[in-house]
């Protein structure tokens, strides 16, 4: 900034020179010569500035470029600050610095440089979506929904409708909090990243990870770990800890180092998972390795001097419990391959037979994935395995985690959620589970929510980076008296809805929509958007009743269950008939059919509903048809039906008539005992006014089509 000031200065001064020297060369004297001089002097001096600020913004340049391709964020991030307080319209260094405060999780100055970004022409499509991303982890679900948009209408590379239902979803769940009490871990969280908690009985002590490096302040432990600073972060390394549960301890005596052999490593230890016996331990190191295309670059332009860029990849270790109660000195796990892929994040099964981890390995489905090896009867791993697409997106899953339930928690960016990574749960095990359930709020925040450890039914800890906390990451434990049960092997979160005409098959927006669970009563109002879409978080196993209007369209009602739905999405299509043409011709049902939508004037037909003969009195395999109906009147609570009744021709007309009347009224009294409203029910009976076939009187027919016309209809009166 000091150079470009004093350009300045000497460039004003210049201008009066100049006009001074015009003159005098007019008047023809020998300042003006001098002038001239002092004119070509400057010009070379102002050029020599300005070739040294650019040579200097180059050298900037170029060392917050190598910083950020070795993911030293932190470092990278103040070299790019420096450019753009010199050119707030540099779009490559401000794109640079906002990723790097986001990789960082620093998400409000992410935010910030995200929105400069996308003011600038020739912002690239990924740009919005990060910035999308940022606002989301800030909890702006309303504005990271809109540069979703934008981001679909510039690029198709990345799906985000997860992540616009989510934003809705984060609404709901923080309406409606889970019966979780969380409690930051004070005594134990620095300013620094602390995570991975995990408890070991036989030692009453949670074992955690931190990068806090702990022995330097209190002199705690005899270990000195290496002081490298982890140019990602700008903190120490991380390592592994333990605390004793006995707060009767002194502090002093409390913290400690977990064990030497298992914090020997130069880079990241942690976090860390016990046996069933808690006599060996699987945890988790980063690997300094070398990426070899940038080294070649970096050779090549240093002339032969070797520059290590490092792949940050991780490796799976195991340790063993000695006599002495010390920890062995770590083995690789046999399936690291650190110069092509990560390896990490172990959890094993209750049993100790399978083994879960964190891999972003060839043959997977996403970014990071959870895999599985099971022990073979030799004792080693057998080969990796993928836990399947009800599990992994396309985006990241990570630090999974067995309770002692069995159940499989982890942390995804893919599923519906709130923010970065949300806790999530599933049933089951290997490659075959139930869609995960999102913990819901207060367990997930817009920030990152991860690493959650069930020491038992209703208590354990978990780890978040969320506004409010001591800083970076920190230990959260919980209690709960209602833990999430998996109630549905396809639990579903979210309905979406679009509305179209029935004509053009063209999407309909701002189409109002009324939901309703018609369980519990519980009802909301939203509208389509431009797409004639809508989402909205859902009850597992649950009806809803949906009535969609729109000016110009007749309306329509559409009956949802979401124990019919198979993926963590429930679409439902409804189209709208366009009052401009004929209006719908109505429709006859059974009621086993698949409904899409109803009309006014439509009818179910009840084919199977059969009396003794000459009785009115509803049978057992009757009345379960008409519960079939009760479910119907109870998904549309506001429908208006007339229950009709309709005999054969055989007898005389007018006791076919009676017949028919006395079994409507009896189908109608039977709903009624089933709780159905009185006014929402007419009976009719027909007789044999309304045959469906040729067999009047006189008409010799087959049991087959007499019987055809022995039913019982339900038409609607009104929706």
């Amino acid at each position: 900034m000091a150079s470009y000031n004093l350009q300045q200065r000497l460039v004003t001064k210049l201008f009066c020179y100049i006009s001074i020297a015009n003159n005098s060369f007019r008047k023809g004297n020998s300042f003006g010569q001098t002038l001239s001089f002092l004119f070509l002097f400057l010009s070379f001096t102002i050029c020599s500035i300005d070739l040294n600020a650019q040579q200097d913004q180059k050298g900037i340049l170029a060392a917050a470029d190598e910083a950020f391709i070795k993911y030293e964020y932190a470092n990278a991030a103040k070299l790019y600050e420096k450019l753009v307080e010199r050119n707030n319209k540099n779009l490559y260094a401000i794109s640079r610095l906002a990723y790097s405060f986001k990789s960082m999780n620093k998400f409000d100055d992410a935010e910030k440089y995200y929105q400069m970004a996308i003011s600038l022409p020739g912002v690239v499509a990924s740009d919005w979506l990060f910035y999308g991303d940022i606002l989301k982890n800030n909890g702006k679900y309303a504005a990271a929904k809109e540069i979703y948009k934008e981001y679909q209408q510039r690029s198709d590379s990345v799906n985000v409708i997860n992540k616009i239902i989510g934003c809705d979803s984060a609404l709901s769940w923080m309406k409606h909090p889970d019966g979780y009490s969380i409690e930051n871990m004070a005594y134990i969280n620095t300013s620094k990243s602390d995570w991975g908690a995990v408890y070991n009985p036989t030692t009453n002590s949670m074992v955690f990870v931190s990068d806090s490096l702990r022995n330097t302040k209190k002199n705690f432990f005899q270990k000195t770990f290496n002081e490298t600073i982890y140019g990602w972060t700008d903190n120490y390394f991380q390592k592994v800890y333990a605390v004793s549960s006995n707060k009767d301890d002194a502090f002093s005596n409390r913290i400690h180092e977990i064990d030497p052999n298992v914090n020997s490593f130069d880079y990241h230890t942690g976090p860390v998972v016990f046996s069933q016996n808690y006599d060996s331990i699987y945890f988790t190191v980063t690997h300094p390795g070398i990426d070899p295309v940038l080294k070649e670059k970096a050779d090549k332009k240093k002339k032969g001097i070797v520059v290590n860029f490092t792949t940050n990849r991780l490796e799976m270790y195991l340790s063993t419990l000695n006599k002495s109660g010390q920890w062995n000195k770590p083995e690789p796990f046999p399936y690291n391959n650190p110069s092509s892929y990560s390896v990490g994040h172990a959890a094993l099964s209750t049993d100790g037979k399978v083994l879960y981890f964190t891999s972003d390995m060839p043959g997977g489905i996403g970014g990071l994935d959870i895999w599985y090896c099971e022990r073979l009867i030799t004792g080693n791993w057998g080969l990796p395995k993928n836990c399947g697409i009800n599990i992994n997106t396309k985006d990241d899953e990570a630090f999974p985690v067995i309770a002692p339930n069995a159940n499989l928690y982890f942390a995804s960016k893919g599923h519906v959620g709130m923010g970065g990574y949300d806790l999530f749960v599933a049933a089951g095990e290997k490659n075959k589970w139930t869609k995960p359930i999102n913990m819901g709020y207060p367990l997930n925040s817009p920030a990152d929510d991860f690493y959650y450890y069930a020491k038992d039914d209703s208590s354990g800890f978990f780890a978040s980076n969320r506004k409010g906390g001591m800083g970076g990451d920190d230990i959260y434990q919980f209690v709960t008296t209602a833990p999430i049960t998996i109630f549905h092997p396809n639990g579903v979160l979210v309905l979406e809805t679009k509305v179209i005409d029935n004509a053009s098959k063209q999407p309909i927006a701002d189409a109002a929509l009324e939901f309703q669970n018609t369980n519990s009563d519980v009802q909301w109002k939203q509208k389509s958007n431009y797409e004639g879409k809508n989402w909205h978080e859902v009850d597992a196993n649950s009806p809803y009743a949906i009535t969609v209007s729109k000016p110009g369209y007749y309306s329509s009602i559409v009956a949802v269950n979401t124990k019919d739905a198979y993926t963590d999405t429930l679409k439902v299509v409804i189209p709208l008939d366009n009052q401009g043409g004929a209006k719908p011709t109505p429709r006859v049902y059974k009621l086993t059919d698949q409904i899409t939508s109803l009309h006014e004037g439509d009818k179910f037909r009840l084919n199977n509903i059969h009396y003794d003969f000459d009785k009115d009195n509803i049978r057992p395999d009757a009345a379960l048809i008409l519960d079939t109906l009760v479910d119907i009147l109870k998904q549309y609570p506001s429908m208006i039906i007339e229950l009709s009744s309709h005999t054969d021709s055989r007898g005389s007309d007018e006791y076919n008539y009676n017949l028919a009347d006395r079994r409507a009224r009896s189908a109608v009294a039977y709903l009624i005992s089933r709780g159905i409203d009185r006014k929402r029910l007419i009976a009719r009976g027909y007789g044999e006014m309304m045959l469906l076939n040729r067999c009047q009187n006189g008409v010799v027919c087959s049991e087959p089509e007499h019987q055809e016309n022995r039913r019982t209809e339900v038409r609607i009166l009104k929706l």
